[in-house]
């Protein structure tokens, strides 16, 4: 049975307890916390939650530029909150710009070596993510970025989104970068180019994409992060995360 996970990060204005429990009711397992829920929560809030819901907090986001001014140390106290409330993921971007010279490059390399390092003295799993406008944008960064550190403790963190954003094709990417592959993840609302829902980039081959996946053997949660919405209540982020995760089903 697949299992789904729900990033937090649309959900920022709200409480946990306003929205776990309905997204648990509807099917999902697992959540990735956005540092809105996870900068100041205690250890015991998640942990009561888990024990009422059956969730699994598995990973937290974080979108720290880690070459911008104390990004490194921000990134190295999302490292000590992971371990603080026993999360074993930490989903990071690589900072940078797409046009990053040969110097930016290597220097964001050393800080990504050296902040899995850091990880793994803490017993967790870094996961990247490609993300437009950042020095890991498309699959040759991508690649070159993994090809610099050794696979322990960082992995790869998939949105067929991106990379079809950037001109290559998803379920190559996918099938370019599986060895590393450690979470995956769709983009979902409403899409700003078209007005679409619920799945951003609706003329991506999501069959393909879904065939891959299972190709590869991929067993764990697939993330859905549901943006776009204007609301007034965490309801309708809820009800599209769950229409997301039951139209992905029918891909696969």
């Amino acid at each position: 049975m697949r299992t789904y996970c729900a990033s937090t990060l649309p959900f920022s204005p709200y409480p946990l307890t306003e929205f776990v429990s309905e997204l648990s009711e509807g099917g999902v397992s697992a959540i990735e916390l956005s540092q809105t829920h996870f900068s100041d929560v205690e250890a015991e809030t998640i942990a009561t939650l888990q024990a009422q819901t059956g969730l699994h907090f598995k990973s937290l986001l974080s979108t720290v530029k880690i070459d911008a001014t104390d990004g490194f140390e921000s990134q190295i106290s999302i490292l000590d909150t992971a371990k603080r409330l026993s999360v074993p993921i930490v989903s990071i971007a690589s900072g940078g710009t797409e046009d990053a010279t040969d110097k930016e490059i290597d220097k964001i390399i050393d800080l990504l070596r050296t902040l899995t390092i850091e990880a793994k003295s803490r017993n967790l799993m870094l996961s990247l993510y490609a993300h437009e406008g950042s020095l890991v944008y498309n699959l040759e960064r991508t690649q070159k970025i993994f090809d610099a550190i050794s696979k322990d403790n960082f992995g790869f963190y998939y949105s067929p989104f991106h990379f079809h954003l950037a001109g290559d094709d998803p379920v190559i990417a996918l099938r370019t970068l599986s060895e590393r592959l450690n979470n995956v993840y769709f983009n979902c609302g409403v899409d700003s180019r078209t007005g679409s829902e619920p799945f951003w980039a609706p003329e991506m081959d999501f069959k393909g994409i879904c065939k891959e996946i299972e190709r590869i053997g991929y067993e764990r949660e697939i993330m859905l992060i549901y943006l776009g919405l204007k609301v007034d209540s965490p309801k309708p982020i809820v009800k599209g995360v769950l229409n997301a995760r039951a139209m992905l089903e029918v891909f696969f």
